[in-house]
């Protein structure tokens, strides 16, 4: 699950990832996490949230008065308004696009599955994120991504990536499909049991994966996540990464204190306490 380390430290490409929340039947609330697939060359099998790079048409592609909404300002440490708009724009992207969830509103309503799923197949026609959104006369929903987290890859990792993470509730009507060329699984689940599953082996979860699901499953509702997300002081993390003769171990540093993880090889990253 890992490239070779480097010396010299690589520059974190700008990302966007959202974890979407539902109200569950049995549970406080479930989580929305995706499988990359085994054929992808970067973290196969892992599961994860829904999310991916910057691209630089998301930085044009939402409606202007958003840059007065935000009067100028982001939650993002070291980003600015337009910045942090670009970050959503990415995040509403890379969510219809992988699992099938369109953030998006029109008369006053969100996008039902099937119309999320006509945006999906123009993206991958090959149409811009923009272009593809306005022709079905939708306006993203850009206030329904609330920010709550920014983790940077160690700098000894070959890739790295500067990742700021929403939170969002799954729109009523939508559901979320499985169908992006990265992922091969789409999996809701409550916090404490992707947890369990984790440490059982049968979901294989990142370091961020880890500390996020760790930090949710305290709460009791999907009111109650919004409210934390939203009130949160967002501080850019980059976990301290140690390699020695005894493995790699991984310090995420949090509000909440520190997640430390060590990779056992045959069973991925673990929590150690």
């Amino acid at each position: 699950m890992h490239a070779s380390l480097v010396t010299t430290p690589v520059t974190p490409r700008p990302a966007a990832t959202v974890v979407v929340v539902r109200e569950a039947p049995a549970g406080p609330f479930e989580v929305l996490l995706l499988r990359r697939s085994a054929a992808m060359t970067f973290v196969a099998g892992a599961h994860v949230f829904p999310g991916g790079t910057l691209d630089e048409a998301d930085a044009v592609a939402a409606e202007p008065e958003w840059r007065a909404a935000l009067d100028g300002t982001s939650r993002f440490p070291h980003l600015d308004a337009a910045g942090e708009i670009a970050c959503r724009v990415a995040a509403a992207r890379e969510l219809v696009e992988e699992a099938g969830v369109l953030l998006a509103r029109r008369g006053g309503r969100f996008a039902t599955t099937a119309e999320a799923g006509a945006v999906r197949r123009r993206l991958e026609e090959g149409a811009p994120f923009e272009q593809a959104t306005r022709e079905g006369g939708w306006r993203l929903a850009l206030d329904a991504l609330v920010p709550f987290a920014q983790i940077v890859t160690p700098h000894p990792e070959p890739r790295r990536f500067d990742t700021h993470f929403f939170l969002a509730e799954l729109p009523s009507g939508a559901e979320a499909h499985a169908g992006a060329a990265e992922s091969d699984e789409l999996v809701w689940t409550t916090p404490a049991r992707a947890l369990a599953d984790g440490l059982a082996g049968t979901l294989v979860l990142l370091p961020p994966t880890w500390a996020t699901l760790m930090q949710l499953e305290r709460l009791d509702s999907v009111a109650a996540l919004l409210a934390w997300a939203r009130s949160r002081s967002i501080e850019r993390v980059e976990p301290l990464l140690t390699v020695d003769g005894g493995g790699r171990r991984i310090s995420v540093p949090t509000t909440a204190g520190a997640f430390r993880f060590s990779f056992e090889e045959g069973r991925g990253w673990r929590p150690t306490g």
